[in-house]
């Protein structure tokens, strides 16, 4: 009696066409760089809150693409254009810090006669980060970052001959799976008394997001739906630090004027105490989520499982 052949399990993360992972990294590095040459060149010419946010975009997709060699590429040769593009990112940082306060610490104006004065001094600071940030970002130059993402593309169509396509998508999948084993040390360690632990699991968690995206269209599991999940984690990681900035500029601002109305700054600083310990037991409860992110669609561990993980 004949059996019809069994075809064989797809896995969470098959991909959906075979061969395409090293032809993907060189059109990606191709049209990437060539969007990221033109929002830069935006924003040296007409500085804007949006062509900033466009320019910022851009590198990052870049740079997610960039993290995702190291499955075919040394980390050593992949360091020089890694570090360009978070200078490049890096460099609106303080303007960013700034805009988010300014907005945060906006809805506050009525309730804490404090905030004001913080509010003005922040509006001081927005305006010399504006100045400052706009002579960085005319200031890069591409040329060399672009000689560098030339000699990675070649280096990516030499590996198409030692390389098979399904050879060539699991040192793919390897890289993102490592990057994802990092995440979730990180996150096994994270202690609600020390957001600098939070910090660093978001870190390492953004460049693992950075490669799945770069990765996405080889994975059929991977929709919009669990790109904007991901994101959702981050920010609530992103929001415990925005807070933690701010109240470190709340302390710049209250040396630095020597206000007098002490209560009035002490009770603005314990608002803000009190969202950040807020939004740390938001992170804590949905940190287990994390589980489902890789492989994709697994389900979130629960907060009991992930507690006994940390004290394990």
């Amino acid at each position: 009696m004949k059996t019809k052949p069994r075809h064989p399990v797809e896995s969470p993360t098959a991909v959906r066409h075979i061969g395409g992972v090293l032809q993907l990294l060189c059109k990606a590095l191709e049209s990437q760089w060539r969007r990221y040459r033109k929002r830069l060149r935006q924003c040296q010419r007409r500085f804007s809150q949006e062509a900033v946010h466009d320019s910022r975009v851009e590198a990052r997709r870049l740079l997610a693409t960039v993290e995702l060699l190291c499955a075919f590429i040394p980390e050593r040769e992949l360091k020089k254009a890694r570090r360009a593009l978070k200078n490049h990112l890096d460099s609106f940082d303080r303007l960013r810090d700034t805009q988010v306060q300014l907005t945060y610490v906006g809805h506050l104006l009525h309730e804490f006669p404090a905030a004001r004065g913080f509010h003005d001094w922040l509006r001081k600071r927005e305006k010399r980060f504006i100045r400052e940030t706009r002579k960085a970002v005319r200031k890069i130059k591409t040329r060399r970052l672009g000689g560098k993402l030339s000699e990675f593309e070649g280096a990516l169509q030499g590996r198409k001959k030692d390389l098979t396509s399904r050879q060539a998508f699991a040192k793919a999948e390897r890289a993102v799976q490592l990057a994802f084993a990092q995440v979730a040390k990180l996150c096994r360690r994270v202690n609600a008394k020390d957001t600098e632990t939070i910090h660093r699991t978001r870190i390492a968690f953004k460049r693992f997001r950075y490669m799945v995206d770069a990765l996405s269209p080889m994975l059929p599991v991977v929709t919009d739906q669990h790109r904007q999940a991901m994101r959702g984690y981050q920010s609530m990681m992103g929001d415990i630090q925005d807070v933690e900035v701010m109240l470190s500029a709340l302390d710049k601002f209250t040396r630095q004027e020597q206000q007098k109305s002490l209560s009035e700054v002490d009770h603005l600083r314990a608002e803000l105490s009190q969202r950040r310990e807020l939004l740390i037991h938001v992170y804590l409860n949905a940190a287990g989520k994390l589980r489902k992110f890789w492989p994709p669609g697994t389900p979130p561990k629960s907060r009991r499982a992930l507690e006994a993980g940390r004290k394990a």
